[in-house]
Protein backbone atom coordinates (compact mmCIF):
# COMPACT_ATOMS: atom_id res chain seq x y z
CA UNK A 1 0.00 0.00 0.00
CA UNK A 2 1.15 3.34 -1.01
CA UNK A 3 1.80 6.07 2.30
CA UNK A 4 -0.61 8.22 0.31
CA UNK A 5 -3.05 5.68 0.54
CA UNK A 6 -2.02 4.67 3.71
CA UNK A 7 -2.34 8.25 5.22
CA UNK A 8 -5.82 8.79 3.63
CA UNK A 9 -7.18 5.29 5.44
CA UNK A 10 -5.47 6.45 8.64
CA UNK A 11 -6.81 10.18 8.32
CA UNK A 12 -10.44 8.90 7.03
CA UNK A 13 -10.44 6.56 10.38
CA UNK A 14 -9.77 8.98 13.12
CA UNK A 15 -12.25 11.94 11.69
CA UNK A 16 -14.78 9.36 11.16
CA UNK A 17 -14.28 8.03 14.79
CA UNK A 18 -14.41 11.58 15.84
CA UNK A 19 -17.37 12.55 13.56
CA UNK A 20 -19.49 9.16 14.83
CA UNK A 21 -18.73 10.13 18.38
CA UNK A 22 -19.62 13.52 18.04
CA UNK A 23 -23.06 12.49 16.47
CA UNK A 24 -23.31 10.41 19.22
CA UNK A 25 -23.12 13.25 22.03
CA UNK A 26 -24.98 15.50 19.91
CA UNK A 27 -28.38 15.12 18.44
CA UNK A 28 -27.21 15.49 15.28
CA UNK A 29 -28.81 12.52 13.25
CA UNK A 30 -32.26 13.94 14.12
CA UNK A 31 -31.62 17.09 12.77
CA UNK A 32 -30.44 15.60 9.83
CA UNK A 33 -33.55 13.92 9.36
CA UNK A 34 -36.00 16.57 9.31
CA UNK A 35 -34.83 18.02 5.85
CA UNK A 36 -35.11 14.26 4.40
CA UNK A 37 -38.42 13.47 6.12
CA UNK A 38 -39.99 16.80 4.38
CA UNK A 39 -38.17 15.57 1.11
CA UNK A 40 -40.06 12.00 0.86
CA UNK A 41 -43.63 13.27 2.16
CA UNK A 42 -43.51 15.82 -0.85
CA UNK A 43 -43.14 13.42 -2.94
CA UNK A 44 -45.71 11.03 -1.69
CA UNK A 45 -48.48 9.77 -3.84
CA UNK A 46 -52.07 11.55 -3.24
CA UNK A 47 -55.17 10.34 -5.28
CA UNK A 48 -58.64 10.75 -5.00
CA UNK A 49 -60.25 9.16 -1.85
CA UNK A 50 -56.19 8.48 -0.75
CA UNK A 51 -54.35 10.60 1.64
CA UNK A 52 -50.42 10.44 3.48
CA UNK A 53 -48.34 11.96 5.75
CA UNK A 54 -45.19 11.31 6.76
CA UNK A 55 -43.80 13.68 9.68
CA UNK A 56 -41.07 13.38 12.58
CA UNK A 57 -41.85 13.75 16.01
CA UNK A 58 -38.48 15.00 18.12
CA UNK A 59 -37.81 13.30 21.22
CA UNK A 60 -34.86 13.10 23.47
CA UNK A 61 -33.64 9.57 21.97
CA UNK A 62 -33.70 11.47 18.62
CA UNK A 63 -37.37 10.57 17.17
CA UNK A 64 -39.35 8.94 15.64
CA UNK A 65 -41.24 8.87 12.02
CA UNK A 66 -44.90 9.10 11.82
CA UNK A 67 -47.04 7.93 8.43
CA UNK A 68 -50.27 8.06 8.38
CA UNK A 69 -52.44 6.26 5.74
CA UNK A 70 -56.00 7.57 5.22
CA UNK A 71 -58.49 5.59 2.10
CA UNK A 72 -61.83 6.82 2.23
CA UNK A 73 -63.26 6.02 5.54
CA UNK A 74 -60.31 3.93 6.90
CA UNK A 75 -57.15 5.47 8.50
CA UNK A 76 -54.16 4.36 10.07
CA UNK A 77 -51.15 5.57 11.27
CA UNK A 78 -47.82 3.85 12.55
CA UNK A 79 -45.24 5.52 14.26
CA UNK A 80 -41.51 4.02 14.03
CA UNK A 81 -38.18 4.99 15.65
CA UNK A 82 -36.22 6.71 13.72
CA UNK A 83 -33.22 5.28 11.74
CA UNK A 84 -29.73 6.85 11.45
CA UNK A 85 -29.80 7.22 7.46
CA UNK A 86 -27.49 10.25 7.96
CA UNK A 87 -24.51 8.00 8.41
CA UNK A 88 -24.07 8.16 4.62
CA UNK A 89 -23.20 11.85 5.38
CA UNK A 90 -21.13 10.89 8.26
CA UNK A 91 -18.72 8.85 5.91
CA UNK A 92 -19.01 11.20 3.41
CA UNK A 93 -17.95 14.74 5.47
CA UNK A 94 -15.39 11.97 6.81
CA UNK A 95 -14.07 11.25 3.44
CA UNK A 96 -14.08 15.10 2.23
CA UNK A 97 -11.89 16.49 5.95
CA UNK A 98 -9.69 13.47 5.26
CA UNK A 99 -8.79 14.35 1.46
CA UNK A 100 -6.68 17.67 2.38
CA UNK A 101 -4.44 17.79 -0.70
CA UNK A 102 -7.30 18.75 -3.42
CA UNK A 103 -7.42 22.00 -4.61
CA UNK A 104 -10.28 24.39 -4.06
CA UNK A 105 -11.85 23.34 -7.25
CA UNK A 106 -11.98 19.97 -7.05
CA UNK A 107 -12.97 19.90 -3.76
CA UNK A 108 -15.82 22.37 -4.76
CA UNK A 109 -16.95 19.85 -7.47
CA UNK A 110 -16.13 16.39 -5.72
CA UNK A 111 -18.24 17.81 -2.43
CA UNK A 112 -21.23 19.17 -4.14
CA UNK A 113 -21.65 16.16 -6.44
CA UNK A 114 -21.16 13.85 -3.58
CA UNK A 115 -24.29 15.94 -1.30
CA UNK A 116 -26.13 15.63 -4.02
CA UNK A 117 -25.63 11.98 -4.12
CA UNK A 118 -25.79 11.56 0.00
CA UNK A 119 -29.11 13.49 0.10
CA UNK A 120 -31.13 11.56 -2.77
CA UNK A 121 -29.43 8.11 -1.02
CA UNK A 122 -30.66 9.09 2.29
CA UNK A 123 -34.10 10.48 0.82
CA UNK A 124 -34.25 6.88 -1.64
CA UNK A 125 -33.46 4.63 1.59
CA UNK A 126 -36.46 6.78 3.93
CA UNK A 127 -38.17 6.48 0.93
CA UNK A 128 -38.46 2.06 1.18
CA UNK A 129 -38.80 2.56 4.82
CA UNK A 130 -42.02 4.48 3.82
CA UNK A 131 -42.87 1.63 1.22
CA UNK A 132 -42.58 -0.72 3.82
CA UNK A 133 -44.88 1.09 6.40
CA UNK A 134 -47.77 1.43 3.30
CA UNK A 135 -47.47 -2.18 2.33
CA UNK A 136 -48.00 -3.17 6.43
CA UNK A 137 -50.73 -0.40 6.72
CA UNK A 138 -52.76 -1.75 3.72
CA UNK A 139 -52.40 -5.35 4.98
CA UNK A 140 -53.59 -4.10 8.22
CA UNK A 141 -56.77 -2.98 6.84
CA UNK A 142 -57.13 -5.69 4.68
CA UNK A 143 -56.68 -3.29 1.60
CA UNK A 144 -54.93 -4.62 -1.81
CA UNK A 145 -51.52 -3.70 -2.20
CA UNK A 146 -50.54 -0.03 -3.28
CA UNK A 147 -47.60 2.16 -3.93
CA UNK A 148 -46.52 5.94 -1.97
CA UNK A 149 -44.26 6.71 -4.86
CA UNK A 150 -44.06 6.84 -8.09
CA UNK A 151 -40.41 5.92 -8.10
CA UNK A 152 -40.00 2.20 -7.67
CA UNK A 153 -37.88 1.80 -4.70
CA UNK A 154 -37.34 -2.25 -4.95
CA UNK A 155 -33.62 -1.65 -5.99
CA UNK A 156 -33.11 0.50 -2.63
CA UNK A 157 -34.50 -1.61 -0.27
CA UNK A 158 -31.48 -4.29 -0.24
CA UNK A 159 -28.61 -1.55 -0.04
CA UNK A 160 -30.55 0.34 2.82
CA UNK A 161 -31.31 -3.20 4.77
CA UNK A 162 -27.44 -4.12 4.45
CA UNK A 163 -26.35 -0.52 4.90
CA UNK A 164 -24.44 -0.63 1.46
CA UNK A 165 -25.98 2.46 0.61
CA UNK A 166 -23.03 3.76 2.54
CA UNK A 167 -20.38 2.90 0.26
CA UNK A 168 -21.56 4.99 -3.42
CA UNK A 169 -20.61 7.75 -1.67
CA UNK A 170 -16.79 6.18 -1.22
CA UNK A 171 -17.20 4.74 -4.68
CA UNK A 172 -18.19 8.50 -5.66
CA UNK A 173 -15.37 10.47 -3.89
CA UNK A 174 -12.90 7.56 -5.10
CA UNK A 175 -13.44 8.14 -9.14
CA UNK A 176 -13.81 12.08 -8.51
CA UNK A 177 -11.79 13.72 -6.03
CA UNK A 178 -8.94 10.77 -6.12
CA UNK A 179 -8.30 10.69 -9.31
CA UNK A 180 -5.20 11.16 -11.05
CA UNK A 181 -5.11 15.43 -12.11
CA UNK A 182 -4.43 15.91 -15.59
CA UNK A 183 -2.21 18.91 -15.95
CA UNK A 184 -2.96 21.00 -19.41
CA UNK A 185 -0.32 22.39 -21.56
Amino acid sequence: MRSRTLLLVVRFAVVYGLLAWLAAVVPVYAQMERPLVWLANSLLRERPMEARELSFAPSDGGGSYVYELRIGQQARRLERPMHAHGFVALLFAALVLATPWLGARRLALAASGGALLVVAICAAMLMSDVAGWEAETRAALNLPPGAPYLIPLGFVAGLHQTAAAGILPIVYWALVALRPVVRRA
